[in-house]
């Protein structure tokens, strides 16, 4: 497993996901558990807009997947970006900047 208990990382975003693994024919993402369903996605804006969550556990007997604090349900690596350590933004420019550029 790549990420351990206690790991903040980034959970990509529902067009890179859709991007990387397309949509099954009910409309969710096909990633390696069964699917990424919508009703996921939205908790996870609802909740957090930054996409950051907490993992909690390690779920060995249900695909190698990652239980979070957060948002109570499976997670496997392909959903995560990355450790929140890793995560660099891109950075948000005033329209001063814009016009100095």
């Amino acid at each position: 497993m790549k990420y351990k208990v206690g790991d903040k990382v980034k959970i990509k975003t529902w067009k890179e996901l859709e991007k990387e693994f397309g949509l099954n024919p009910v409309g969710n993402i096909n990633c390696k558990l069964p699917s990424f369903i919508n009703t996921i996605e939205k908790e996870l804006n609802a909740l957090n807009t930054n996409r950051i969550l907490t993992i909690r556990k390690i779920d060995e007997d249900y695909y190698n997947t990652y239980l979070m604090e957060e948002i109570s349900c499976h997670w496997s690596e392909d959903m995560i970006e990355c450790l929140v350590e890793e995560y660099k933004p891109e950075p948000i420019y005033t329209r001063f900047e814009i016009l100095d550029l």
